[in-house]
């Protein structure tokens, strides 16, 4: 939905030379990143979080959390609308992978045209399907360092005080490859998906 509101509003500013040319997609994806990082994605996977964890953490206790809209009522009370989270996944927008995912789409589909020896000819959904699993393969690796910031920073028994401490705590006491943990699952989900709006 928010890529459908968004591209149609970039590709009419490339055309009118306002932007580069094969940057309507990247702009429009990171906008609707952002959008959706903000209006779904955190708060439900805060949600999540705190659900699974609190199973974790609390076992033989009686819960706290009941369903989506008790748990929501219940972080909104305590931490507010702006609650921990947010700056792991919005302030890290483009890096959610739409901005990468549209980007090298378009660019892988542009080298097989180049390449082809009839540039008439539309793409095989081969070349389809591997421009979009390349694409998606780079969104799986660069999307991996905020969003295992943003779900440590959702966990209720975290120690960190902020994004920026939990970074630095993470860098310091695990190193780099921490924040690369799951890449491979996210990257085995997602790269067999081609958007279809692109």
């Amino acid at each position: 939905m928010g890529l459908a509101f968004y591209k149609p509003i970039f590709e009419e500013l490339e055309e009118r030379s306002v932007l580069p040319a094969h940057s309507s997609a990247g702009l429009a994806g990171v906008c609707t990143g952002i959008t959706q990082a903000i209006t779904l994605v955190t708060p439900l996977e805060m949600i999540k979080v705190r659900q699974q964890t609190e199973m974790v953490l609390n076992q033989g206790q009686k819960r706290k959390y009941h369903g989506l809209i008790n748990t929501a009522s219940i972080i909104v009370q305590q931490e507010g609308l702006w609650f921990d989270g947010y700056s792991g996944t919005a302030e890290l927008g483009p890096n959610q992978g739409l901005f990468v995912k549209f980007s090298a789409y378009i660019e892988m589909k542009a080298m097989f045209e180049r390449t082809s020896s009839n540039p008439d000819t539309k793409l095989q959904p081969w070349q389809h399907m591997i421009s979009g699993g390349m694409a998606n393969v780079l969104v799986g690796v660069l999307n991996s360092p905020p969003d295992v910031v943003k779900t440590r920073m959702q966990d209720a028994g975290r120690s960190y005080t902020s994004t920026w401490d939990c970074i630095k705590s993470m860098m310091r006491q695990e190193g780099p490859t921490s924040f690369f943990r799951g890449s491979w699952l996210r990257i085995i989900r997602i790269a067999p998906g081609i958007n279809k709006y692109i």
